[in-house]
């Protein structure tokens, strides 16, 4: 297992929790504090370093993702993404929960009467017979579980939800930065991340593909002042024309310092590449899942494991869990299970620390 930690500031915590929130790289934060110290300097930052560094950030997504570079918006979060593709699709009045998924793509509908909901089991069966019972649905996906680790099969959910005349948006908050995604080869209608886990953050930025057949509508029912192609600030007398991209759906004010850690982290994760990422992260989990297998209830199988996220149940699990954060250690407590994450940052010498301390509890 190669070490890449000396890309990240050193920790004395032992931090398995990038299912949560990540950690930025060094230089990323580098030049978050440069452009403070520049802002708190000049007070602005010159039109042509703002509008480079943003497109410089859209070319790193569409490089980890495969796809145009066009077809990229910048976001706050999973949930503004979530309502600019129900703001696109108003008409479509179905909204198909595929499993028990995290309650992001859920809540903007819930309390919504304009539209019917159904949080579906996780069979592709399940999916085309509830499909068939309507003209058109918009069919939400966990493209990696956010508790168990598990990943679904796009390719199959994408031809059933296509071959009902419907639509499929795919929340990869979880697999994004980890998993590999390829557009190119599951061309999905939405598919969209925060930064704030698997591509090592901050925190109040993301991003959503928009296949280009939904670009037009899109925009034009999630635009704002400042989706117009401005070159310059020095009049709006004559407005410009709406651009008809992904960057279409930025109509507000974008958060330019999480636009520059981000941009700066991806641009460390393509230089490692995604399938170095995922095989990096596999051997790390497997290695916990080891550690882990005779004392409990593990969310994957360890031959078959296919994502960096694994959770384990015990009879004493909340006193694992406590023993570990007093230990030091970062992982998470959810729905009764303890939540553990590998990523790019983590290396052996941190499993072998683990290892030790897993050891030392009476289980």
């Amino acid at each position: 297992m190669k070490d890449y930690s000396t890309y990240f500031n050193q920790r004395d915590v032992l931090y398995f929790n990038s299912a949560s929130s990540g950690i930025p790289t060094k230089e990323s934060v580098l030049k978050a504090q440069k452009l403070l110290e520049k802002l708190s300097f000049e007070g602005d930052i010159p039109l042509e370093t703002y509008f480079s560094t943003i497109e410089n950030c859209r070319k790193e997504i569409a490089k980890l993702i495969n796809c145009k570079q066009s077809s990229i918006g910048l976001v706050q979060n999973t949930t503004s993404s979530v309502h600019i593709i129900k703001n696109g699709f108003s008409e479509i009045k179905k909204i198909i929960i595929y499993g028990k998924t995290f309650p992001c793509t859920l809540i903007p509908f819930l309390k919504d009467d304009r539209y019917s909901v159904e949080v579906i089991a996780k069979n592709p069966n399940n999916l085309d017979r509830e499909l068939s019972k309507y003209k058109k649905s918009l069919v939400f996906v966990d493209l990696v579980d956010y508790l168990t680790g598990d990943i679904v099969d796009l390719n199959i959910l994408l031809e059933i939800v296509h071959n009902r005349n419907s639509i499929i948006a795919v929340d990869a908050i979880q697999a994004a930065g980890s998993v590999p995604i390829d557009i190119g080869k599951t061309p999905v209608d939405f598919l969209f991340a925060g930064a704030s886990k698997w591509l090592l953050g901050p925190q109040g930025i993301g991003f959503l593909y928009i296949d280009e057949q939904h670009i037009d509508r899109v925009v034009k029912r999630n635009c704002g002042w400042l989706s117009l192609d401005y070159k310059n600030f020095d009049s709006f007398e004559n407005l410009p024309e709406y651009r008809m991209n992904g960057s279409g759906i930025e109509g507000g004010t974008r958060n330019f310092l999480g636009i520059t850690m981000m941009g700066e982290n991806l641009k460390f994760l393509n230089s490692v590449g995604k399938e170095e990422i995922y095989s990096h992260n596999l051997e790390g989990i497997k290695n916990i899942g080891h550690m882990l297998e005779n004392f409990g209830f593990l969310s994957q199988n360890i031959i078959e494991i296919k994502t960096p996220i694994i959770s384990f149940k015990t009879k004493n699990t909340k006193n694992f869990f406590n023993y570990l954060i007093e230990k030091n250690v970062r992982v998470s407590f959810r729905d009764g299970m303890v939540r553990f994450a590998f990523h790019i940052f983590n290396n052996e010498n941190e499993l072998s620390r683990l290892k030790e301390l897993i050891e030392r509890f009476s289980f």
